[in-house]
């Protein structure tokens, strides 16, 4: 009889098995099919952390106590918090899905520190990687978006987010979880058309499937893999630039050079970005700025372009400097 396929984590090298590490588990298929995987490789000391939304009434905390039931029936650590998100949102005005992402990172970042490590694993598929490459798509985004989210992404906060199933395909999940006969929480709002993602996977992608007569989801991941190989050769042509003797001055201004000049636009705009978000440390810098940055190296160029939080980049003597 032909064995079933299996899942192979793609962990980042090295990996310690017994380094403390997050969990981020909802008790959905996907997370508690993650937890399973990492108990099977060997990974003895991770932390599960659930964040109950508190949006489901219920329901969320029904999952809450699964979530718990989990930890202790392998022995694991468990952190469980709750959180008003709608109430949030409102208050700061976002969307729900930003201010629930946000209170996620938040409540991460404390169980972090509490934990003592930066590692947080995160269970999103392949799928949920063709549905943000295309969310990224219909809003503009250039190569970076494009690119989707990464195996291991390093937050400005210092955590460090792992995606083990980034190149598992959804039906795989449920294979492996039917075989195993585990059992895992529904979230009902999955199925709520007032979420776009899950309008991006229950109609957009299934029609496309249909128009293009093929599975869209593996060449949407595809494009992803090679937007990313694109923009980190770019990445890098921008930092050995800012890297270079006499490319930044000791100010932290950014000085215009012959060199800095004849860089082509698609590194030219990474080099401003660079210095802007990383050498600089300023919050906000969106593609609108680093345009309007770029602009003013022209001929004519304004000299001045005002930034977020009343700050403002100015070129005057052959440099570039933020006040």
């Amino acid at each position: 009889m032909k064995s079933p396929p299996t899942i192979t984590l793609a962990l980042p090298s090295p990996c310690a098995q017994t380094q403390p590490a997050l969990l981020a588990i909802s008790g959905g298929r996907d997370s508690v099919a993650l937890l399973h995987l990492l108990l099977e490789a060997g990974f003895t000391s991770l932390i599960l952390c659930h964040l109950n939304h508190g949006l489901r009434g219920n329901e969320s905390d029904a999952d809450a106590a699964f979530v718990r039931r989990l930890a202790k029936k392998h022995g694991l650590k468990c952190e469980i918090e709750t959180q008003a998100v709608a109430a949030l949102a409102k208050k700061q005005q976002l969307s729900l899905e930003t201010a629930a992402r946000e209170a996620r990172h938040a409540f991460l970042l404390r169980m972090a520190g509490k934990h003592d490590t930066w590692i947080v694993f995160m269970a999103h598929h392949a799928e949920d990687q063709a549905e943000t490459i295309l969310a990224n798509l219909c809003r503009g985004s250039g190569l970076g978006g494009l690119a989707g989210m990464h195996a291991v992404q390093r937050l400005d906060s210092g955590l460090h987010l792992v995606r083990p199933l980034l190149r598992a395909r959804r039906a795989e999940i449920d294979t492996y979880l039917k075989n195993r006969r585990l059992k895992f929480r529904e979230d009902s709002s999955n199925l709520s058309p007032k979420h776009r993602r899950n309008r991006l996977r229950h109609e957009a992608l299934p029609l496309l499937n249909d128009v293009f007569a093929r599975d869209v989801s593996a060449l949407i991941t595809r494009l992803g893999v090679l937007a990313g190989r694109d923009d980190g050769c770019l990445q890098q042509q921008a930092f050995d630039h800012l890297s270079a003797p006499g490319h930044l001055n000791d100010d932290r201004s950014l000085p215009i050079t012959k060199e800095l000049l004849a860089l082509h636009p698609a590194v030219l705009s990474r080099v401003i970005a660079l210095w802007l978000r990383e050498v600089l440390e300023l919050p906000g810098i969106e593609n609108d700025v680093i345009e309007a940055a770029m602009a003013t190296l022209a001929p004519g160029g304004a000299a001045k372009v005002n930034l977020p939080h009343d700050k403002h980049l100015r070129r005057k003597a052959k440099r570039l400097w933020v006040s």
